[in-house]
């Protein structure tokens, strides 16, 4: 069996891609930026800004 894998829109432009395994644990296995809302920079600040509140919220 496969582990489940989906997509949540976090703020405009963030997308937070999570993985389920079978025992029910959770991980974020990447987050996606716009690069229309985002460059480089932007999104790395943003993700020191938000990394513990989004692991707060998915994991």
């Amino acid at each position: 069996e496969q582990e489940q894998e989906w997509v949540e829109e976090d703020a405009l432009g963030v997308y937070v891609v999570i993985q389920c395994s079978h025992s029910g644990s959770k991980k974020i296995k990447r987050l996606k930026f716009s690069r229309e809302k985002f460059n480089e920079m932007q999104a790395r600040l943003w993700w020191e800004e938000n990394r513990v509140r989004i692991h707060e919220k998915y994991i």
